[in-house]
């Protein structure tokens, strides 16, 4: 690297990463240095240790027949509202979703467009995502910001020996700095009592099949599950002790996490639904309980039962006219405590633990499937894909003709 590009790289590389992600990408194309600074693998490190800890981008799905696109939205927690009420307000009513501003195709920042497609996790600025719709369904790894795309190698020749159960992982190991994505399957598809899973390692060319049985997800995808190099879940068990779940992604092997102490078998009965996922750096639960509270736990001391402690909860009967379905889909819990939904009027709203107020950000009506939070990066693939580096796929921005997948910037 040259003097003047190693001076680039510490002096002005330093206050790009102030800068949004689509300015960035803008101003590449008509400077060189910068271009060969975001090409720096220390630049993307030091972009994903930095970022904002309050903005996120928030990915819709729209799949309509055969093909399918992805839509970010850039999010500030910073920026005013037009619409809130306080929680401890018994009086007050909010009148959700008039007057917001809607995410549309139009003010999307970026588009991704493929074929029809399953949004299954978000790491470190790459998306995971299920082809199922395909006479071979497979899996492929995007950065949508660099327009990059590998597709993983298939399962098998025969997708039919086994079906899909429903729920997949993707997350990465920092001991191996390997990125890796699990599947779990039905080796019987008439038997949904026994469930396995295989392994692919991003670089390699193949899927392992694990020996050890796997506990059995539910029908619903954590919205942050990724935590101390292992993926979290939950289960369908009925016993508290095997509520939690983990895969480890160094030993590749399952686990499970100790619930709080209260979460006996009747106390279970009466949680009427319950997510994971990561907040302020510790594990934490979301759930309902009796339909009328929404409590958020976290685990202070990974793997430690007595640590868990509650961080807020929100009782129904006292908030205006919020209805116990809005809390089932939570998007983010950011590093202030703030948690992001998405409400049964299709909004997205944001709750302060601290200051017991709900803010109306933007409505996303023109959305009902997942909404799933993402932070963009410069993390290459072919980076990250080792030997198969010549198997990522680069596509221009704007060309409109690629099927599957294309990129376009809007």
């Amino acid at each position: 690297m040259s003097n003047s590009l190693e001076w680039y790289r510490k002096e002005d590389g330093v206050k790009t990463l102030r800068l949004p992600l689509k300015n960035i990408f803008q101003c590449k194309c008509v400077c060189k240095m910068l271009l060969e600074v975001l090409k720096d693998p220390y630049f993307s490190k030091i972009h994903l240790a930095v970022a904002p800890t309050l903005t996120s981008n928030l990915i819709l799905e729209d799949n309509i027949g055969k093909s399918g696109s992805l839509y970010f939205f850039p999010c500030d927690l910073r920026e005013s509202t037009l619409s809130s009420c306080n929680s401890d307000d018994q009086n007050a009513r909010c009148s959700f979703s008039r007057g917001l501003p809607v995410l549309n195709k139009g003010n999307a920042e970026i588009c991704f467009r493929t074929q029809r497609v399953t949004l299954i996790g978000s790491c470190n600025g790459l998306l995971c995502l299920y082809y199922g719709s395909s006479s071979h369904p497979f899996y492929g790894i995007c950065n949508p910001i660099l327009g990059e795309f590998l597709e993983l190698p298939r399962l098998s020749a025969s997708p039919s020996a086994s079906a899909y159960a429903n729920h997949s992982g993707f997350g990465y190991c920092p001991r191996m700095n390997k990125y890796k994505v699990i599947r779990f399957m039905y080796p019987n598809p008439t038997d949904t009592t026994k469930i396995v899973a295989a392994v692919h390692t991003l670089g390699s060319d193949s899927w392992r099949s694990l020996t050890e049985s796997a506990p059995s997800p539910r029908q619903q995808k954590s919205f942050d599950p990724f935590l101390n190099g292992a993926l979290h879940w939950i289960s369908i068990s009925s016993k508290p002790c095997e509520l939690i779940c983990s895969f480890n992604l160094e030993r590749e092997g399952f686990r499970f996490v100790p619930p709080p102490s209260h979460f006996d078998a009747p106390y279970v009965k009466k949680v009427s639904w319950i997510n994971v996922g990561v907040l302020k750096g510790c594990l934490c639960i979301c759930f309902m309980y009796e339909d009328i509270e929404f409590e958020v736990w976290a685990m202070r001391e990974y793997g430690v039962q007595e640590s868990w402690t509650k961080e807020f909860r929100i009782d129904m009967k006292f908030y205006c006219g919020l209805q116990f379905e809005d809390l089932y889909r939570p998007v983010k819990l950011f590093s202030n405590g703030e948690l992001w939904f998405i409400s049964s009027l299709d909004s997205l709203v944001s709750f302060s633990p601290r200051k017991r107020t709900f803010r109306e950000l933007r409505s996303v009506a023109r959305w009902k499937s997942d909404v799933t939070a993402h932070d963009l990066s410069f993390l290459s693939l072919k980076v990250i894909a080792g030997a198969r580096s010549s198997k990522v796929l680069k596509y221009r921005v704007g060309n409109s003709n690629l099927s599957p997948p294309h990129y376009m910037l809007l």
